[in-house]
């Protein structure tokens, strides 16, 4: 069940406020075309048209040029203020947010939502019937390219023409190793949203999610590491179901494998259809998965959570000579994938996602 204030198929009224008509034109046909259905925009280029227009039509957001000074006694109470700057890296003037002017109009629209969603009124998920099957990729072993593998399938799924959306939750996990979408607002910025408590977070969601040339939704790398050490676990469900809500997405693709303890189970337990464990087949390798199943078989025993039958064993990084199938395993063997010298980030997994174990997963 979702409660929330305003969903995200309301339409928001904008208003615009630019002595440059012809920006003003450009601007309303950028908007048309690419987010016409979401939103209300009257344009002014006058003072006096915007304060009797206001009057007439209320709005709920308004941006103004940077240079515009306005008579605060005429401006409704509770709107939204944004100035559009000429320089896009720039995030606040005198105080107030900013928004870069001269950019593709599906950038100004997603910085206009992540505005808005800060006064918009908070929403509160809880977990219930997700549509999305959520995949996960874990594993108690470093260095066994969990990520690489996890990002290889999210590629190789979206590219079978599924909505995807790639969550890399770990701390010092990076998406940006993999993919690449346009926009300024990160991780970061949902973590603020779920701890604030104030914004709406499924407009948040909309504004910070970039989409890859290949069609994978993720979200642009914390800009600060440490944020990702503020994510709460009791925060995950409220962001998995967020993220499931915002988009019909067919598959949430996660990657997880830091430790196994309340974070992992809670995903396991009310997330996870699929469990992809990674390992390199090397004796370590081998050791550690045996000793994860012992782990999870006790986890089952004790919380009445179903792990095991969601796992499967992924071989990563393969080698013949320091690498070994086990002979008998409490899951299946989903396939495996040698080892790849040579290539990193987007060119690794590019080339993992060709092998028909993951086509297969």
């Amino acid at each position: 069940t979702v409660c929330e204030k305003r969903g995200k198929n309301m339409k928001i009224k904008v208003a615009g406020f630019d002595r440059d008509t012809e920006y003003m034109k450009r601007l309303a046909k950028g908007f048309q075309k690419k987010s016409g259905e979401r939103i209300i925009l009257s344009l002014f280029s006058t003072e006096d048209s915007l304060y009797e227009g206001l009057k007439e039509t209320p709005a709920e957001l308004l941006l103004i040029d940077q240079d515009i000074k306005l008579d605060e006694n005429k401006i409704p109470q509770g709107l939204t203020i944004g100035y559009l700057s000429r320089n896009s890296g720039t995030e606040v003037i005198d105080g107030v947010p900013s928004i870069g002017k001269y950019q593709k109009a599906e950038a100004i629209y997603k910085q206009m939502i992540s505005l808005y969603a800060e006064k918009a009124g908070r929403i509160s998920l809880k977990k219930n019937d997700i549509a999305a099957k959520v995949v996960l990729f874990t594993s108690a072993q470093g260095g066994s390219g969990v990520s690489a593998a996890a990002a290889a399938y999210a590629l190789r799924s979206a590219e079978e023409k599924k909505k995807i959306f790639f969550l890399n939750l770990e701390k010092f996990g990076s998406s940006d190793l993999y993919f690449s979408g346009e926009g300024n607002l990160s991780f970061s910025d949902i973590i603020y949203s779920l701890k604030s408590k104030k914004s709406n977070l499924l407009l948040k969601l909309e504004s910070t999610i970039q989409t890859d040339p290949s069609g994978v939704d993720f979200f642009k790398d914390c800009k600060n590491a440490y944020d990702m050490f503020e994510l709460e676990d009791k925060e995950i469900e409220e962001l998995i179901c967020g993220i499931a809500q915002v988009k019909k997405y067919d598959e949430i693709v996660i990657d997880y494998a830091e430790d196994v303890g309340a974070r992992l189970l809670q995903i396991i337990r009310d997330f996870a259809d699929k469990v992809i464990y990674v390992s390199d087949g090397t004796v370590s390798g081998n050791r550690k998965f045996e000793r994860f199943c012992e782990v999870a078989q006790v986890l089952e025993s004790r919380t009445d959570t179903k792990i095991l039958g969601k796992m499967s064993l992924l071989y990563n990084r393969y080698s013949s000579k320091n690498s070994e199938q086990i002979e008998k395993t409490a899951v299946p063997v989903a396939g495996g994938i040698h080892r790849i010298e040579g290539l990193a980030g987007r060119a690794l997994i590019e080339k993992i996602k060709e092998f028909d174990t993951i086509g297969l997963i």
